[in-house]
């Protein structure tokens, strides 16, 4: 949690294009998007093409990517006295070697591991509208951007027939919006189309579901020439046109990781999403036990569990898996083979878990001897387990 008021939570939007920052501490009601210059709207710090190839090209050195964080960094000091800072960053999709390359760069500029968070857009888009006014999303919710030439529709849909419910974000519709598409019309036939297509893409979004918010991304769509496509986005419907949501959704991510706000009862299935609990049926003081390793629901990279034990005649360890939504438990044996020569329950082992994806996670498990009388061995033992 925040302990003190000048302890800081920062949502930080990253992409090829531009840098977004929102921030809250303590003293605040609600998170605030931080502008350019200190009182306009105006939230996109641009991003050089060095800097986002630092980030995102894995033959490229880092250097440029540090630069950036500095001076944004730099930008949020300046509202005052701040003391240690918490941040999430969101991008547009957690590809290597973003998820590696944007914690180690933050750790250098002073930031702890365990206060750095990522996520992508779509748990961004969660996070924000979550944390609006419930009857903003009893129903269906619609996010609509321009990128890349596309128009693209994403909907996120609350199950609530389950406990936690279930909420996930999928992409709905798109339409490319690119030359070939415009195929030479001039600009007032170009409108017209530009509202017709608009229109197609909204019926693909709303058709079979109960969509009763709708957000809209950045500029690119206009009254001026999306007049019918507005009547029918707007008929029984909210509607709100901005550009920082991924940055506030980022910022309510951080919030709920370091216990500032708590969320509903909701469980999202983003695409980084563990979808499977993972254990070890132990003895512990006695008795026969479950012992949870890895909770479904989390992150797959911050998800991360160590654990020593002493096996009671065991040469192997078993990790047993079973999917959130219920299904077969699947027992993954990891064997210790050339296990050391020692007495009954003499030896100590350490497990670590962690994950590659969120399909794959690795056990390692390392001898730790046994303190004065066994020293360790030196053995280690892997195995990969996929989902």
């Amino acid at each position: 949690m925040i302990e003190e008021k000048r302890d800081l939570i920062l949502g930080m939007q990253f992409c090829q294009d531009c840098v977004q920052l929102t921030y809250y501490n303590n003293t605040m009601k609600e998170p605030e998007t931080l502008s350019v210059d200190g009182e306009s709207e105006s939230y996109l710090f641009p991003v050089k093409r060095e800097e986002w190839e630092a980030a995102a090209d894995k033959e490229k050195e880092g250097g440029e990517l540090k630069a950036l964080f500095v001076r944004c960094l730099e930008r949020v000091k300046r509202l005052g006295d701040v003391g240690d800072i918490r941040i999430m960053v969101t991008v547009p999709a957690l590809v290597p070697p973003l998820d590696e390359r944007i914690p180690a760069v933050l750790e250098e500029l002073g930031i702890e591991r365990k206060y750095i968070f990522l996520q992508d857009y779509k748990s961004s888009f969660y996070y924000y509208a979550v944390n609006q006014k419930k009857e903003l999303w009893n129903g269906d919710v619609a996010l609509l951007e321009y990128e890349n030439a596309a128009m693209k529709g994403y909907v996120l849909h609350v199950d609530k027939r389950t406990k936690p419910a279930l909420v996930t974000v999928e992409l709905a519709a798109s339409q490319k919006m690119d030359e070939a598409v415009r195929d030479g019309r001039n600009e007032e036939e170009w409108k017209k189309e530009k509202d017709r297509l608009f229109f197609e893409l909204l019926k693909k979004v709303f058709e079979r579901r109960s969509v009763t918010t709708c957000y809209l991304m950045g500029d690119f769509f206009d009254r001026s020439w999306a007049e019918r496509s507005f009547q029918y986005l707007c008929y029984h419907r909210h509607a709100f046109q901005g550009k920082n949501l991924y940055t506030k959704g980022a910022c309510y991510g951080a919030m709920e990781r370091m216990g500032a706000i708590t969320l509903p009862d909701l469980l999202f299935l983003g695409e980084d999403i563990i979808h499977e609990n993972l254990g070890m049926n132990l003895r512990i003081r006695g008795k026969e036990m479950y012992y949870p390793v890895v909770t479904a629901g989390v992150n797959w990279y911050e998800a991360h569990h160590v654990c020593e034990f002493i096996p009671d005649g065991e040469t192997c360890v078993t990790i047993v898996t079973k999917p959130m939504s219920g299904g077969q438990e699947v027992s993954h044996i990891l064997r210790l083979t050339d296990f050391p020569k020692r007495p009954n329950r003499a030896t100590r082992l350490r497990m670590t878990v962690y994950f590659v994806s969120a399909h794959r996670c690795k056990v390692e498990v390392e001898d730790l001897g046994f303190g004065g009388f066994y020293r360790p061995s030196g053995k280690k033992w892997q195995r990969e387990i996929s989902f």
